[in-house]
């Protein structure tokens, strides 16, 4: 059983003979045995019969739909809905209590941490700076409460804006981390990077089963995905690093950017430069956003298995 990722345009998709049926223009159709599947994921806007939809249903062969541009339109048809919705009511109830978000976001943070100081290890960051990141990690551990948490995860950040300052070109006019409008080229190349990151993570919340609204670190805010902010609190150190690299090693600098009353603004020829730096990066980043991803989802089918054997043991009474 695998995953099929249609990554084409202009597919039209339908069941026939037991098979997954794609038509593409121009080209011969071709047919999958849909007892092979165990998702379909598409990225583009296809054709699709409810015949389709209603053998995948009845196959137990999911159907996702991931929009590149606009997050919130993607969904997902899933066709073991039992087992969907019961990992979503354990996601809940670690979104919802703070006993229960507290371990996972503690060990969420030690992670995320410990990667900024191998990042500014690296760039040869102050040993000063990287005691101080070591003492944060320290602080997690007897951490009590999520805004304790935040807390220190919040001066661990300041701090690592501080090297990356000390680093950057100082004609780059680049301060302290602003997002709306970005006032510099750092921040419009941070705000763009986090971006895009943030779909990639939502999608691997709906490619793993999980409700890429319901976080355990970030709570619950209208109009932001809570779990796609925490899968990439763990990669931030790495995208914030290889933001810096770029302006050191010229790939980008202030020729790229435009400035106005609105903020700072990447130029045509810098967002080629940039999207192709990007994508060349993405594979290795969206593995581990898919492996976050797995490694929640893994936990909260322990939580259900956990949860069962309690009751089995109530009903047996053992």
């Amino acid at each position: 059983m695998s995953t099929l990722v249609l990554d084409h345009r202009d597919l039209s998709l339908d069941y026939e003979n037991e098979c997954l049926l794609i038509r593409q223009p121009q080209q011969p159709p071709r047919t999958i045995p849909l007892n092979r599947l165990a998702r379909i994921l598409v990225m583009h806007s296809v054709q699709i019969t409810t015949r389709l939809i209603g053998q995948c249903q009845h196959r137990g062969v999911d159907f996702i739909v991931l929009n590149g541009r606009h997050h919130e339109h993607s969904f997902a048809i899933l066709a073991c809905h039992q087992r969907q919705a019961a990992r979503r009511v354990l996601q809940y109830r670690i979104a919802s209590n703070e006993v229960n978000a507290l371990p996972l976001a503690k060990r969420l943070v030690r992670h995320k941490l410990a990667a900024t100081r191998r990042c500014l290890r690296r760039r040869n960051a102050d040993k000063d700076r990287l005691a101080s990141l070591g003492a944060c990690q320290q602080a997690v551990k007897e951490c009590s409460s999520l805004q304790q948490l935040r807390g220190i995860e919040g001066n661990a950040q300041r701090e690592t804006f501080k090297c990356w300052r000390e680093q950057l070109p100082a004609q780059l006019g680049f301060n302290r981390r602003e997002r709306r409008p970005p006032p510099d080229p750092v921040n419009v190349i941070l705000s763009l990077s986090f971006t895009l990151l943030y779909q990639e993570a939502s999608r691997q919340s709906l490619v793993h089963g999980l409700d890429p609204w319901l976080g355990i670190y970030h709570q619950l805010t209208p109009g932001r995905l809570s779990l796609a902010c925490d899968l990439i609190e763990p990669l931030r150190p790495a995208i914030e690093a290889w933001v810096v690299q770029l302006f050191c090693d010229g790939e980008l600098d202030k020729r790229h950017f435009s400035t106005s009353g609105q903020g700072c603004r990447l130029g045509k020829h810098g967002r080629e430069i940039y999207y192709r730096l990007w994508h060349d990066r993405l594979p290795r980043w969206t593995r581990h956003l898919s492996a976050y991803a797995a490694l929640f989802a893994r936990h909260l089918e322990q939580m259900a298995a956990s949860s069962q054997d309690g009751a089995n043991a109530w009903n047996t009474g053992t």
